[in-house]
């Protein structure tokens, strides 16, 4: 489930940064002195590969430090002087005929590079390995703790804050409306939590607020939903949609919300086709429109490039469409309407099979769970659709690349600011971990 490696770097590392108080090397940074490398480990790997930079007068401030792979920046999870925790960046680079790239690893402290004299040898890849969840609890209980011990009834949808905290929406197949619940899971420190026992009614979609630290969770009853913040711990606060002054709320069900950036409020859509806003701090809401499709459960994000534009996967209705709120467009982006299948192609041309959650990278590029398909596949801003990992109409559980790697229907997707795709493998209960290049 986890690589030796990564287990190892994390366990060195926290051994390294136990008693601040008696680590001699736990000091700020000098600017009188230099800066010294010795070496790094592992010295190869790929995509989100955890990696410790040892050497001296690192100083503790990680808002004073970078480190580049190649001209790439890493992410600095921690610093205790003389350690230095990275994360290695999707792709510093061009790869070879054999898909390997050589980076030059740099450390610059309050302004002052310096660089490794070996190199940090990446492997393109794509590959799917499991997070958490043992896929063999026959009850609804669930297991928090490290996650090699954490196991949970069937997973649905996630959200990602910008620490890397998990949140996970898991189903009561048991009974609908009791014992569904919200975890959190953080690969980084090897925890999960219980974070809401009980919601009642199904949870659906969660949704990060623009602070990157308080996640909104619509439910399936009527205007409910829950929110939760760093800041108050997240501890989970029921709050309820209110209609604006002359305005009538009209909820059978709401599978999502998605945040726009642009004018500040939360989306949500109605399974009757219409569209509303909220405010996120006082849940005041008024519709936009009620000229989408109705009938169909569906799943949205906006664009990370075009902050008007919605993108919507209509789960019956097996497609994916936009719909420009400022315009009012609302348009066919891929997918055969209201016919099931499994098609690679372009726009109608394509086929899906009960689509679900979606995420967009930095390019537009939408990934989205196919449920009945058991593939993430994933569309273009253009349209084009291709298969990410897994074998169409196959169900199963194999971790690896995507020539073997099988999912048993997934719902949900959530990606890191690394790059990292999780996936909410339903029928499994596990979530999986997809490094694509």
């Amino acid at each position: 489930m986890f690589s030796v490696v990564s287990l190892w770097a994390l366990s060195l590392f926290a051994f390294a940064s136990c008693g601040d108080d008696e680590n001699e090397s736990a000091v700020p940074h000098n600017p009188g002195q230099p800066i010294e490398l010795s070496q790094f480990y592992p010295d190869s790997g790929g995509i989100a590969t955890k990696v410790i930079l040892n050497g001296s007068n690192f100083g503790t401030d990680e808002s004073k430090i970078k480190v580049f792979f190649n001209e790439k920046e890493a992410a600095v999870i921690e610093s205790i002087g003389d350690k230095i925790y990275t994360i290695c960046p999707r792709k510093p680079g061009e790869g070879d005929e054999n898909q390997i790239i050589r980076c030059k690893v740099a450390v610059e402290v309050d302004g002052k590079r310096v660089e490794y004299p070996t190199p940090f040898t990446y492997q393109i890849q794509t590959v799917v390995t499991t997070v958490c969840g043992m896929g063999t609890n026959t009850t609804d209980d669930v297991t928090t703790g490290n996650l090699a011990q954490t196991s949970f009834p069937a997973v649905t949808y996630l959200a990602v804050d910008n620490d890397n905290n998990i949140f996970v929406s898991l189903r009561n197949r048991q009974s609908y409306y009791s014992n569904n619940k919200v975890i959190l899971v953080n690969e980084d420190e090897d925890v999960s939590r219980l974070l809401i026992p009980d919601t009642g009614a199904p949870l659906n979609q969660p949704c990060m607020l623009d602070d990157g630290k308080t996640v909104y969770i619509p439910t399936d009853n009527g205007l409910e939903y829950w929110t939760m913040s760093s800041e108050n711990l997240w501890s989970p606060i029921k709050m309820s949609l209110k209609p604006n002054t002359g305005e009538q709320l009209t909820f059978d069900y709401k599978h999502s919300f998605a945040m726009c950036e642009a004018d500040g409020f939360m989306y949500v859509r109605a399974k009757n086709g219409i569209l509303y806003k909220f405010d996120p701090l006082t849940g005041q809401t008024s519709q936009v429109t009620n000229g989408l499709m109705s009938g169909s459960d569906s799943y949205m994000a906006f664009s990370r490039t075009n902050p008007y534009l919605l993108y919507l996967a209509y789960t019956n209705n097996h497609c994916v469409y936009t719909y420009n709120i400022q315009t009012g467009a609302h348009l066919l982006l891929a997918g055969m309407s209201a016919n099931a299948g499994y098609i690679d192609g372009n726009g109608a041309s394509a086929m899906f099979n009960n689509p679900r959650q979606l995420i967009l990278d930095e390019d537009d590029n939408m990934y989205i769970a196919d449920t009945d398909n058991h593939v993430i596949r994933k569309v273009t801003p253009d349209g084009k659709v291709s298969t990410v990992i897994g074998q169409p109409g196959e169900a199963g559980y194999q971790d690896g690349s995507p020539e073997v790697a099988l999912f048993n229907r997934p719902f949900g997707v959530a990606i890191n600011k690394e790059g990292i795709i999780y996936v909410a493998d339903f029928e499994n209960q596990c979530i999986r971990r997809l490094a694509i290049e």
